[in-house]
């Protein structure tokens, strides 16, 4: 999983991967780090299809307030791009591993299907 420290590094990543799915969050905080561990486990069954990054709003770099210029109202927000447009925002998570994995394997698995693309789970 890659770290996005700059708005030109989230935009590179978002335009150089086919799908993208990025997550902001605080990694300073519980829920920041729990959320991390599901998109870790996620990654190990679908990285090969889906590139995965995280943003930390506390450590990231520019002159504007990441935040404010993503439209993020709750963290931790995860977005789906498909060749560069977003076609999936989560909000906030359940707080229980097992419901965050599960629900969040099946929306980005339904999302990913409508656009003709089925994953595949090592």
């Amino acid at each position: 999983m890659k770290l996005l420290r700059s708005r030109d590094d989230l935009r590179e990543f978002i335009s150089t991967n086919e799908i993208a799915l990025v997550c902001f969050t605080r990694s300073d905080t519980y829920i920041g780090r729990h959320i991390e561990r599901v998109l870790l486990r996620l990654e190990s069954r679908v990285g090969h299809m889906i590139n995965f990054a995280i943003v930390d709003v506390s450590k990231f770099r520019d002159d504007r307030n990441i935040i404010e210029s993503e439209n993020i109202s709750s963290l931790p927000l995860i977005r789906l791009y498909l060749k560069g447009k977003n076609i999936f925002e989560q909000e906030d998570c359940f707080r229980d591993f097992q419901t965050d994995y599960y629900v969040l394997r099946i929306s980005v698995r339904d999302v990913l299907r409508q656009y003709g693309i089925n994953l595949t789970f090592r």
